[in-house]
């Protein structure tokens, strides 16, 4: 994660979605089969890092 990425995770002060979390879930590739609730979990993660991704994009046009 960029620095501007880490500041926005943190001013958006989502008590699950933290820096740390992120980092974490948003580089695994659980399959669904063999671990879903990793996959599941890993999933919301990238989801939520996708639109911080684009907050980040924005903010610097």
């Amino acid at each position: 994660m960029t620095d501007k990425e880490k500041e926005i995770v943190k001013w958006l002060a989502h008590p699950l979605y933290t820096v740390e979390f992120l980092e974490e879930w948003i580089n695994r590739n659980d399959s669904v089969f063999s671990n879903a609730p990793a996959a599941m979990q890993a999933s919301s993660a990238k989801g939520f890092y996708a639109a911080v991704k684009i907050m980040a994009n924005k903010e610097s046009l």
